[in-house]
């Protein structure tokens, strides 16, 4: 199987994940996506998350309709600081080494990929994926020159300015975030009061 890895807090989820995560699907024939909910990312370790309970409860009803995605909880049941290298490594253990495995992230990404912890591993554990906005070149990202000898598969995707962050300080101002995430992922966010209103 070919099988595609997309990681991130997703907190929330939303519509730029879906649409990347699907373009990459097929323009690289992948048989499955993973969307890998990250228990605490390193780089973000001083910014307060959701809990997992609440980010994986979205992830549920933003891919449910969809057969091509799915979850892997090894980052969640692990906790603590979440390294891409052991979550691709204990995925390819627990597959038996049969899935070719596919990296995805967002282009701006890249810039800071060499500081990843062993980012060279990485490379050598699954096939780099980047999304890039669709009818730019892929020579317009910045590609740390350590990068310039790995193969990068470049996925286009139409331009979408939609960030989780947007999302959570459009909720505590009270704004809209219809059609920036599935309506199921809106209404689990109203329900529960996530990003400081009830409604949002």
């Amino acid at each position: 199987m070919r099988v595609g890895m997309l990681g991130g807090t997703f907190d929330p989820v939303h519509l730029g994940h879906l649409i990347g995560a699907q373009a990459a699907a097929e323009q690289l024939e992948l048989d499955k996506v993973l969307f890998v909910p990250a228990a605490q990312p390193p780089h973000k370790s001083s910014v307060p998350i959701s809990e997992a309970g609440h980010r994986v409860a979205m992830l549920e009803l933003a891919l449910t309709d969809n057969d091509l995605f799915g979850i892997y909880l090894d980052e969640i049941e692990r906790g603590g600081a979440s390294y891409t290298v052991d979550t691709i490594r204990r995925f390819k253990d627990l597959s038996g080494g049969a899935d070719e495995v596919f990296f995805i992230l967002g282009a701006d990404n890249l810039a800071e990929f060499t500081t990843w912890k062993d980012w060279q591993g990485i490379c050598r554990e699954a096939r780099l994926v980047s999304l890039k906005r669709e009818g730019s070149n892929s020579g317009c990202y910045r590609v740390p020159e350590q990068l310039q000898q790995v193969e990068i598969a470049w996925v286009e995707m139409p331009l979408i300015g939609i960030s989780a962050t947007d999302i959570r300080i459009r909720c505590a101002a009270g704004k809209s975030i219809r059609y920036r995430v599935p309506d199921t992922v809106a209404g689990y966010i109203g329900a529960h009061g996530l990003y400081g209103r009830s409604k949002c």
